[in-house]
């Protein structure tokens, strides 16, 4: 393994981020419900700042009031939010950690239409099976709007300090919805051949691209497999496809990951005891139907053991796709899915499969993660993969649920601060 490999700077565009491994994006449920930051939102971050993350992608925040897609997300849609958002910004900054903001719509992807929104769309009318919802089809003369929000929002996310921005294309939101043959029937310009499909995200990137010229970091999340099995899924060489056009275009880095939410539980591969009760209990899932709830519940104690047992929790369930994109492109490709070792990390690394690795839910359960990956010498806590923080966002604050890793957490946060203190 090379030494001090997750410790070594990175060049994405005109950025220079000063190691390896990212925390990747995750919804918080930690803003008001109008989406202004707030001091609990902060504080989930705090410590992943002080420990030196060396890169933070935030949770995605809505471009638009339609495009909002969870209870308590945090938005980037006006320019009153620009305070708050600094705040963010600012405290990134005090542990030299490069803070990028992801910009998304939810499409489909959203339980329940924001208050102020006028109605839930995705590329076709195609029912999203997790929640229920029948979206409209997104009219043509709409789409330059949607394309508006997103260059908006960057220049607000400018503003505010943070160090460049992500466009979501990734989880089957919005831009993932155009991509995808099974969300996009559509046959005007928009739908059909790949070319019409990316068109939308390409429009999207080249329109913020000609707004802050090459001296902004422009990243992209996209899926490396679609994971919708007896359905039409974007294929993994489209995506590859796709990419390449977006490198042209001006992105800067692409974050591989996977899945749409209806691929569960591919998206989250882990442990999955009690996920779906507290979905629905905690969850997205608390605005559903009464009679929904109970028949997942209902279905719940089968479904979970089938989807432990074809999705167990595995580092770096991401690589073979990642490295394929690794392969096709000249700028850098950063891979996420379950990576929590040291070990796993180098390896996606030196093996040439990705140039960096991000991770969520290990810094859920371990925000000082980097610093245990770059030895620091602490007892630290490590995920096992249970998915409660998953199965409650929307719903619930984003945290870890294990009682004893939290417990285990508390306890090395507070000999980190002690260090700090006496350090100081």
């Amino acid at each position: 393994m090379a030494d001090g490999l997750l410790s070594k700077p990175l060049e994405i565009g005109p950025m220079r981020v000063e190691g390896r491994l990212y925390k990747s994006a995750t919804s918080e449920t930690r803003a008001t419900t109008d989406g202004f930051v707030t001091d609990d939102l902060l504080a989930f971050y705090e410590p992943m700042a002080q420990a030196g993350t060396p890169m933070i992608v935030t949770g995605n925040l809505y471009v638009s009031l339609q495009g909002k897609s969870a209870g308590r997300q945090a938005g980037i849609d006006s320019d009153d939010k620009i305070p708050g958002l600094r705040e963010w910004v600012d405290l990134a900054h005090t542990g030299g950690t490069k803070l990028v903001a992801q910009l998304n719509h939810g499409g489909r992807q959203i339980a329940k239409l924001a208050p102020g929104a006028d109605r839930i769309v995705s590329a076709s009318d195609v029912r999203e099976p997790l929640y229920g919802t029948k979206p409209s089809p997104l009219r043509l003369d709409e789409i330059a709007g949607v394309v508006e929000s997103f260059v908006a929002a960057s220049v607000r996310a400018r503003e505010a300090g943070f160090d460049g921005v992500q466009i979501h294309a990734a989880h089957g939101y919005l831009l993932g919805q155009f991509l995808t043959p099974h969300t996009n029937r559509r046959s005007d310009d928009y739908g059909g051949p790949l070319e019409a499909r990316a068109r939308l995200l390409l429009e999207v990137l080249r329109a913020i691209r000609k707004r802050h010229a090459d001296d902004y970091p422009i990243l992209v999340k996209m899926n490396g497999t679609d994971d919708l099995p007896l359905r039409r899924g974007a294929t993994t060489p489209e995506l590859i496809r796709v990419a390449r056009w977006l490198q042209d275009e001006g992105a800067d880095a692409i974050e591989i990951s996977r899945g749409h939410y209806e691929s569960w539980p591919g998206m989250v591969q882990g442990n999955y005891r009690g996920f779906l009760k507290a979905s629905v209990t905690e969850g997205p899932g608390v605005r559903s139907p009464r009679v929904r709830k109970l028949a997942i519940r209902a279905a719940a104690p089968l479904v979970e053991r089938i989807a432990g047992r074809l999705r167990p929790p595995r580092e770096g369930f991401n690589l073979p796709y990642a490295r394929l994109f690794t392969e096709a492109l000249d700028i850098p490709v950063i891979v996420v899915g379950g990576f929590h070792t040291k070990d796993a990390m180098e390896a996606a690394i030196t093996s040439g499969s990705a140039d960096a690795v991000s991770a969520a839910r290990a810094f859920i359960a371990d925000p000082y993660l980097y610093r245990a990956v770059t030895g620091d010498g602490l007892e630290h806590p490590v995920c096992g993969y249970c998915n409660g923080c998953i199965a409650r966002f929307s719903g619930s604050r984003i945290d870890c649920y294990s009682n004893d890793i939290r417990a285990q957490r508390e306890v090395m946060l507070s000999i980190a601060r002690s260090h700090s203190r006496h350090a100081g």
